[in-house]
C-alpha cells in the first residue's frame, strides 16, 4: 500500500504551526497551519502523488494478467487461487484510487485556501491539472480493462453454458447468461445431465464469472463516477487557469503601457532639461548684451575726458 503522503505533509506543516506559534489565535485552523507552504515542499507532495498513480498504474496491468490468467486456467482449484489473487489486487487498486482522488482534492482545497502570487498560483495549479488529467488516464485504463474482462466473462459464462447444452438458442444462451431465473433453469439441466461431473464444475464456473461480472459492473459504477468528479476538478482548474492567464495578460499590456509611458517621461525631461540650459544660454548672452549696451558707452565717455584733459 502506498503512504498517504498528502497526509503525511499536512500534519508537518500543522506541527509546525503549533512549535511556532506564541499565541493561541494562530491555531484556529488547519489551513492556518499549511496557508504559506513553500513551493518546494508542495512539489515535493505531487512528486508522492504522482508516484503513487504510477503504481496504481502499474497494479492495473498486474490485475489485466491475473484476469487473462483466470480466463485461461480450466483447473477449479488453480482457478480460485487466481481469483482470489484477483480479488486482492482489485481491492488495493480501488483503495489507490480513492486515496489519491482524496489527495488531489486536499490539494484543490489548499491551492484555495492559500494566498499565492499570480505566478504561484499558476505554477501549483497547472501541475495539480496535470496530476489529474494522468489520474484520469489511469481511471480510463482501469474502465477500460474492466469493461473489455467483462465482456471476457461473459464470452465464457456462455460457452460453458452452450457446452452443456449445445442444442440452445443464442436468445436462451444470452438469457440463461444474463438473468438469474434462467440460471436456475441452466443448473437443473446441469445436475440432470449424464456428464453430471464435468457439467457441475461447468456450472460452479458460470456461477463464479457471473460473480465476477456483477462485481466489474459495481467497479465500473465508482470508476464512472470518480471519472465525472475528475473531470469537475479539472475543468475548475483549467477555468482558474484561464483566469490566470488573461490576469498575467492584462499585467504584461500594463507593464509595456508604463515602460511606454516611462519612456515617453524620460524623453520630455530631458527636452525640458535641454531647454532649459538653452533658456540659461539665451540668458547669459542676454546678459553679456546687457553688460555691454551699458559698459560700451561709459568706457567711450571716459576715453573722450581722458582725452580731451590732455
Amino acid at each position: 500500500m502506498s503512504r498517504n503522503r498528502f497526509s503525511e505533509f499536512i500534519a508537518r506543516r500543522r506541527e509546525n504551526s503549533l512549535g511556532s506559534s506564541d499565541s493561541p489565535n494562530s491555531n484556529a485552523s488547519l489551513e492556518e497551519g499549511y496557508a504559506n507552504v513553500d513551493m518546494e515542499k508542495y512539489l515535493t507532495t505531487l512528486n508522492g502523488i504522482e508516484r503513487d498513480i504510477n503504481n496504481a498504474s502499474s497494479n492495473i496491468d498486474e490485475l489485466g494478467v491475473l484476469h487473462g490468467r483466470l480466463l485461461s486456467t480450466a483447473d477449479g482449484d488453480k482457478s480460485e487461487a487466481i481469483a482470489h489473487q484477483r480479488d486482492i489486487k482489485t481491492a488495493d487498486i480501488n483503495d489507490q484510487i480513492k486515496k489519491l482522488r482524496n489527495e488531489l482534492g486536499a490539494v484543490e482545497q489548499m491551492n484555495q485556501n492559500t494566498q499565492l502570487t499570480p505566478g504561484e498560483e499558476a505554477t501549483r495549479r497547472s501541475k495539480h491539472a496535470v496530476l489529474a488529467q494522468k489520474l484520469m488516464s489511469v481511471l480510463d485504463k482501469y474502465r477500460t480493462l474492466e469493461r473489455e474482462s467483462q465482456k471476457r466473462y461473459r464470452t465464457r459464462m456462455e460457452k460453458h453454458i452452450r457446452l452443456v447444452r449445445p442444442d440452445a438458442t443464442d436468445e436462451e444462451v444470452a438469457e440463461a447468461a444474463n438473468n438469474e431465473a434462467s440460471r436456475s433453469v441452466f443448473a437443473m439441466d446441469v445436475m440432470s445431465s449424464y456428464r453430471s461431473k464435468v457439467a457441475k464444475r461447468m456450472l460452479r464456473d458460470v456461477e463464479n464469472r457471473d460473480r465476477d461480472i456483477r462485481d466489474i459492473s459495481r467497479t465500473i459504477e465508482t470508476l464512472n463516477r470518480m471519472f465525472v468528479e475528475m473531470e469537475e476538478i479539472v475543468s475548475e482548474q483549467q477555468d482558474v487557469l484561464d483566469n490566470i492567464e488573461q490576469a498575467v495578460d492584462t499585467t504584461f499590456e500594463n507593464t509595456v503601457q508604463a515602460q511606454h509611458e516611462i519612456k515617453r517621461s524620460t524623453w520630455l525631461r530631458m527636452r525640458i532639461r535641454k531647454k532649459k540650459w538653452w533658456l540659461l544660454f539665451l540668458l547669459f548672452l542676454l546678459l553679456v548684451a546687457i553688460a555691454l549696451a551699458v559698459a560700451l558707452p561709459v568706457a567711450m565717455k571716459w576715453k573722450q575726458q581722458q582725452q580731451q584733459q590732455q
